[in-house]
Parts: structure tokens; C-alpha cells; sequence
């Protein structure tokens, strides 16, 4: 996408390589890493901390000027173009040498992910989409699965990040609803990843709670440009204050929202 004369695509790239890049340093040392908790949402590391600065620098002189939104540093203005960044998600996979995180960035006007990329460093896979343009897995456009009913459908899920909330019980009690019609279930611990992952087709669907923005802003955009719908489980379009989430093929995500609206 050109935003006066800027390609997104091939400036944020090799932005997202790079900490990649350095994120795959930190990872041979992982379990080493000093973990710093953060109230009720898990615990950060130093490799979560300075992917975050690395990707704030970077990418303020891609579009000069825009806000970010960051995991681990906040919202920073109140522009109308706005970086969205997790900067490593999956950190506990992460922390335990589990080699299923990535890094996740959107971009957003006026509070709308117009472009979005998430990049999985240790298969060095890049996902990215383009509002209006399509979804990508390095060059490769992709899909969303379309298995023919929800008795076919490999789901994944994420769970909120507060295991004393009860929006977690509550969680458990739709997840029950939806176990018996379902193939089969994964939970695989960094949903920004398993959206893409849903979008090209690895999962037919996936749903969660009480996740935050960057979690799933870009992959939001990546399911949509792959042909697939999304929705909060009441049928809300999708936001940076949505607080549940269920997307797949039109199909795949009209059964489980059926089953999850109450």
C-alpha cells in the first residue's frame, strides 16, 4: 500500500527481519532471560523490551510523525495513523524454547488496520496484508480454509491472560459448548501467529476473549484480506476495544458464533 509515495510492504519488512533477527539471538538463551511480571497479563523479558524500542524507532521514520500503540510502553498520541505492535508474542513459549511466537505490527488510520504484517523468525515466515489488496505468506497469496461444516474444523484457541478473572470461567463454558462439535482443539499459546496461521489455511477457525489490540489487530486485517469473517462473539464488527474475538471461513465462523453468542 502507497501512503503518499510510501510502500509499506517494503519499508516495514526488513524492519520486522531485523528484530526477528535479534529476537532468534535472544532465544538460544531464553530460559536465562530475567522475566519481568506484569500485572495480570503474564511477564515480559529483555528481548520483548527492546524488539518493542527497536521497532518504535524504526518505524517512526517510515511514517513520520504517526502515534504508536505498543504492548509493553502504551499509546503514545492521538494522531490519525498509528502503529500497532506486539512486539513478541508468545513470550512464554518464548522464555521456555518453545519456537512458537512471532512479531506482530499493524498500521491503522483513523483506528482502521489498513496494513498489517506478523513475522515468525525461526521458519523466517512473514505474513502480510494489505487492506483491499489480499493476504500474503512471503510471496505467496493465501486463503482460508473451507471445510464444509464444524464436525471437519481444526479449531485453535487463546485464553485470557488472567487466570483470577472471570471472564475465564466464562470462557470455559463456551469453549465446553463448542468441544463436542468440533474435529479437534489447540491452544498454542500466541494468537497474533495463530491468525495468520488461520489465515492461510493451517486452522479453520479461532476464537478468544480478553485479548488485547495488538494481539490481534494485524491478523485481524490478514483473515479478512484472505477471505475469511470476523466478529466479536454478539456479532460486533471487530475494534481496538472489541473484547472477544471468533473468526474462520463464512462458514466456519457463522457455526462457532452461533455457538457463542450467549
Amino acid at each position: 500500500m502507497l501512503i503518499e509515495g510510501i510502500d509499506l510492504k517494503k519499508e516495514v519488512e526488513p524492519i520486522i527481519r531485523a528484530a526477528g533477527k535479534e529476537q532468534l539471538r535472544y532465544f538460544a538463551k531464553a530460559r536465562s532471560l530475567v522475566r519481568h511480571e506484569k500485572n495480570g497479563a503474564g511477564f515480559c523479558t529483555k528481548a520483548d523490551i527492546e524488539s518493542e524500542n527497536f521497532l518504535i524507532k524504526e518505524l517512526s521514520r517510515v511514517i513520520p510523525g504517526a502515534d504508536f500503540f505498543a504492548e509493553e510502553s502504551g499509546i503514545t498520541g492521538n494522531g490519525e495513523y498509528r502503529w500497532v505492535i506486539d512486539p513478541l508474542d508468545g513470550t512464554t513459549n518464548f522464555a521456555h524454547g518453545l519456537p512458537h511466537f512471532c512479531i506482530s505490527v499493524a498500521l491503522t488510520h483513523k483506528n482502521i488496520v489498513i496494513f498489517g504484517m506478523i513475522y515468525q523468525p525461526v521458519l523466517d515466515e512473514l505474513f502480510w496484508a494489505e487492506s483491499g489488496k489480499g493476504a500474503w505468506l512471503n510471496e505467496q497469496k493465501i486463503k482460508v480454509s473451507s471445510p464444509k461444516k464444524l464436525d471437519e474444523s481444526f479449531l485453535v484457541v487463546g485464553l485470557p491472560y488472567d487466570v483470577h478473572m472471570g471472564e475465564r470461567k466464562d470462557f470455559f463454558n463456551k469453549l465446553c459448548s463448542v468441544v463436542p462439535q468440533a474435529y479437534t482443539f489447540r491452544h498454542m499459546g500466541a494468537v497474533a501467529l495463530d491468525l495468520a496461521y488461520v489465515a492461510c489455511g493451517r486452522f479453520d477457525g479461532i476464537f478468544f476473549t480478553d485479548l488485547a489490540w495488538w494481539d490481534f489487530a494485524a491478523g485481524d486485517l490478514l483473515i479478512k484480506e484472505a477471505g475469511g469473517q470476523t466478529s466479536e462473539f454478539d456479532g460486533s464488527l471487530i475494534t481496538l476495544d472489541s473484547k472477544s474475538y471468533v473468526a474462520g471461513s463464512a462458514l466456519t465462523q457463522k457455526a462457532l458464533f452461533e455457538l457463542l453468542r450467549n
